[in-house]
């Protein structure tokens, strides 16, 4: 990794972070994204856990993105500890957010070997209103539950691919459901901070 990079700060901070954390990813850039999505999965893989990568886009996609940020793609998914796991992007039936949650948990590892660690989201749909209020059910109950859950995830958003109308207070909700934000953009925009802080000024 070059040093630009090592020093870009939402890498800095994920490499040091301990333990099982709810991580929300917002961005702006998908180079950017891309950068950090793919140092939380290296963080995971080298520690020895398990990392599915849920998509809705066909997994050559998301391989080809990874390889291109230095992860050796081939060698972890013949170990398996690393799975693209493709999600439908038809959000029906998800309404039972816990049981959707832990039903997709079940597939998307197995044959795999504990500590996970997660990428993604269940619900695709973030442009409308219908797709993002599905959205936000989902990522209450999974952080309500965390615990129960017991891994490590990283849920990414493109903000300008929010709902326009109410983008301030999705953005607000997704917040309140995840331990920590991630906003990536240009380095001097960027920024990564436990949401905890954001309790304080309420």
């Amino acid at each position: 990794m070059s040093a630009e990079k090592a020093n870009y700060r939402p890498i800095k901070f994920l490499d040091r972070m301990e333990r099982n954390n709810h991580i929300v990813l917002l961005y702006d850039n998908e180079e950017y994204a891309d950068l950090v999505i793919s140092r939380y999965l290296l963080n995971g893989l080298q520690k020895g856990e398990s990392c599915i990568f849920f998509t809705a886009d066909k997994p050559e996609i998301i391989e080809e993105r990874l390889s291109a940020e230095g992860i050796d793609v081939d060698s972890y998914k013949q170990t398996n500890s690393l799975r693209i796991f493709r999600i439908e992007r038809s959000d029906a039936d998800k309404f039972d957010a816990l049981g959707t949650l832990k039903h997709i948990r079940e597939e998307a590892t197995k044959g795999m070997k504990p500590p996970y660690r997660f990428v993604g989201r269940t619900i695709m749909d973030t442009g409308s209103k219908e797709g993002m209020k599905l959205g936000l059910v989902v990522e209450k109950t999974g952080h309500e539950h965390f615990e129960e859950f017991d891994n490590s995830q990283l849920c990414y958003y493109d903000i300008s691919g929010i709902e326009q109308s109410k983008r301030n207070e999705w953005i607000s909700e997704l917040l309140k459901n995840h331990h920590h934000v991630i906003y990536a953009s240009e380095p001097d925009r960027a920024v990564a901070f436990e949401t905890m802080l954001l309790e304080d000024g309420e």
